[in-house]
């Protein structure tokens, strides 16, 4: 049986509060260093804002990838859930489907979009969700987008009955 919504927006929420933990750490012993080297040109004037967005959110797009290749769809907000990621989980699969149809709207709003449009860029990935979110309450088989392209499914891993 496939998941709902309300328990695969649970596991992405558990998932996203560790990866950027994780993240937000890398920056903190990293990322002054990188942004000190990037600010050392005069031409990058400005810069500053886009040089730690793109590390935030292309470092969590990566590490998000690597947590799902190695713990092969068996995050720990999915086991925490009791669901699981189900079907082909090969490493270009889920490149696929966790870096270019799941993170690419926030690498392309907040790195590429100019400041002027920000309103316009979180509006567009609030509609990306809100797309995910109906297609997986109501369509039959419980299926976003991703998940068709890549042939993958997000199953329940057991029975849970609500007495």
């Amino acid at each position: 049986m496939t998941a709902g919504p309300f328990k695969r927006f649970g596991s992405f929420f558990l998932d996203f509060v560790l990866i950027i933990a994780f993240v937000f750490t890398l920056w903190n012993i990293f990322g002054s260093n990188i942004l000190g080297r990037i600010l050392d040109y005069e031409a990058t004037e400005g810069l500053e804002y886009y040089a730690v967005a793109a590390f935030h959110f292309i470092g969590f797009a990566v590490v998000n990838y690597l947590y799902q290749g190695f713990s092969k769809g068996r995050t720990l907000g999915r086991k925490f859930l009791y669901i699981r990621l189900s079907g082909p989980l090969t490493w270009g699969n889920l490149f696929m489907r966790e870096i270019v149809w799941k993170s690419y709207i926030w690498i392309f709003a907040i790195t590429f979009i100019n400041i002027n449009y920000m309103g316009f860029a979180i509006y567009l990935y609030t509609a990306f969700y809100l797309l995910d979110f109906l297609l997986i309450a109501f369509t039959k088989d419980r299926k976003t987008i991703r998940d068709r392209v890549t042939r993958t499914k997000v199953v329940l891993e057991e029975v849970v009955y609500p007495f």
